[in-house]
């Protein structure tokens, strides 16, 4: 697990109660009947009983092109993804969401959320993930996770975080 899942991670326990598991290996077959390997990045559920697929996408960079969009669409809605997951949850509906950041989608941030909207995929970005876990920290509080412990440590130490 890389760090912005983690980050999602912590988010999801601390803050919406939610359970994950991650890094979920699929494999992917190409169109020439090549194949090769994905993953889910996070698996979870509350508990209400939904179920949640993230797919996660940090990028410093800003602007993103409309056939990177569709490849972020086409990751989400894939059919050996949809099978694997029904493999995992049985075949019970679940909410698909894009975590990113603002920077990636740029001006054109309420037309692009329309597009993953559109094909039935919620998206979040990490500016608003980062701002509820740093309010959710208590400087007193006691975190076994370094990320946790790392935002503590910030606050306590009054390092701006916006």
């Amino acid at each position: 697990m890389d760090v912005n899942e983690k980050i999602v991670t912590e988010w999801l326990y601390l803050c919406k109660n939610q359970f994950t598991i991650a890094n979920i290996p699929f494999k992917v077959f190409g169109p020439k009947g090549g194949s090769n390997y994905s993953n889910i990045d996070i698996l979870a559920t509350d508990k209400k009983g939904n179920f949640y697929d993230y797919e996660i996408k940090w990028r410093a960079r800003s602007g993103i092109m409309s056939t990177d969009i569709q490849t972020f669409i086409k990751q989400m809605i894939r059919k050996e993804r949809i099978l694997k997951i029904k493999e995992i949850i049985g075949n019970v509906p679940y909410i698909k969401t894009f975590i990113t950041t603002k920077l990636l989608f740029g001006r054109k941030e309420k037309e692009i959320v329309s597009k993953f909207n559109v094909s039935g995929i919620d998206v979040i970005f990490f500016e608003d993930i980062i701002q509820e876990l740093v309010h959710r920290i208590d400087i007193l509080g006691r975190y076994d996770s370094q990320v946790l412990q790392i935002i503590r440590m910030l606050k306590q130490l009054k390092i701006k975080l916006n």
